[in-house]
């Protein structure tokens, strides 16, 4: 081992301020980390940042090499207030998650110092504790996060595992088509010519122009908002704040040339669009909404399809499904990868809080009712 591994990093804690000024070094640091995501980029945090945290009571610490400055690690996290059972407690939670539902997330840490670095900010962090429960949603298994969050933890907790579909792309289209269920293949076929035949100025196209994000991005919320709505969810954009941050997301993203926005147009109008975001060799597919009035023509699934060829066009290994194992991931021929959840108490409080979890959840499950 060198002797600049083994000098002790300098460790230092952030205000609203010192985490904005990282934005330089930020993307760099992700880059040099073994964990890869395009929710750990500046575009991802720094839009929420700016938006959904404008507000936030960040827990932020950072890791330095006392000789050179550079930026080895940070622990991106949050304190968020909330109430359960009339009772507030403060829980700990990653930056940029909540809501907005990202995956694959993690302490960004320079790979050949992961496991020190990792253990010596949770530990950090862990010394000056002000949260009562920690809920660490959508984080990589096997990353420096998982490995310090879960060493020697003698609070009872639980890690849930959460599907995330992947579809590898090395073989290109034709391979994907082999690996996708009969119907499916043929819906795609059937559906895609039907429109052409049926429609006119029918186009595929990918949003290359900031000046583009603002309109498709507004047909992707109310397509998107419509079809959710039918089946009784919340929706992606359910709240302006949502809206606010997808659209500065988006716009960071292309800026980064990470965008992978698609519309399928019918004489100009998208009847269907798709967001994914590049990092490495991967596409994540984020989120989608079509037009319900033209349903009969699959605008989803050829929406789906041309982003799958647009990454196969581009280089790309992977197209990420992301958290979800669906019927509709499935029928694409999806091989499957877990994240986690951790969720833990921490001190007093945040024991009891966990205890009246543990007795609640039965009656939840029996409608509230107790048993006789």
């Amino acid at each position: 081992m060198s002797t600049d591994q083994r000098r002790l990093p300098l460790l230092e804690r952030l205000d609203r301020t010192g985490v904005l000024s990282l934005a330089a070094e930020w993307d760099p640091l992700v880059a040099a980390s073994s964990s890869g995501s395009p929710f750990l980029t500046w575009a991802w945090v720094g839009s929420w940042l700016d938006t959904m945290g404008r507000n936030a009571d960040l827990e932020v610490v950072t890791a330095r090499d006392p000789a050179s400055g550079r930026l080895l690690g940070v622990a991106p996290f949050v304190v968020k207030t909330k109430r359960r059972a009339g009772l507030s407690y403060r829980a700990l939670r990653l930056i940029g998650n909540g809501a907005a539902g990202p995956d694959h997330l993690d302490m960004p840490i320079v790979a050949d110092r992961a496991v020190e670095i990792g253990t010596l900010l949770w530990e950090t962090l862990d010394r000056d504790r002000r949260w009562d429960v920690i809920d660490l949603d959508g984080v990589a298994p096997d990353g420096p996060l998982a490995r310090a969050a879960l060493r020697r933890s003698t609070d009872p907790g639980d890690v849930v595992g959460i599907a995330c579909p992947y579809l590898p792309l090395a073989g290109g289209w034709e391979a994907v088509q082999a690996g996708m269920s009969r119907g499916h293949r043929q819906n795609i076929r059937r559906y895609g010519r039907k429109l052409d035949t049926e429609a006119t100025g029918v186009v595929e196209r990918m949003v290359t122009s900031v000046g583009e994000i603002g309109e498709t991005m507004s047909a992707l919320a109310a397509m998107h908002q419509e079809v959710r709505a039918r089946k009784g969810d919340r929706g992606a954009f359910s709240d302006p704040a949502l809206v606010e941050f997808h659209n500065a997301v988006a716009r960071r993203m292309l800026v980064a040339g990470r965008l992978r926005l698609w519309r399928l147009d019918v004489a100009g109008r998208a009847i269907a669009v798709i967001n994914c975001f590049r990092y490495g060799d991967t596409v994540a597919f984020y989120t989608t909404g079509f037009d319900a009035a033209w349903s009969r023509y699959g605008p989803g699934r050829r929406i789906m399809a041309t982003a799958i060829r647009g990454a196969i066009d581009e280089g790309a290994t992977e197209f990420d499904f992301l958290r979800g194992h669906e019927e509709y991931k499935q029928a694409w021929g999806t091989r499957l990868r877990h994240d986690i959840r951790l969720r833990r108490p921490a001190g007093d409080k945040g024991r009891m809080l966990w205890l009246l979890r543990r007795v609640a959840a039965p009656l939840r499950r029996r409608g509230g009712r107790p048993s006789t």
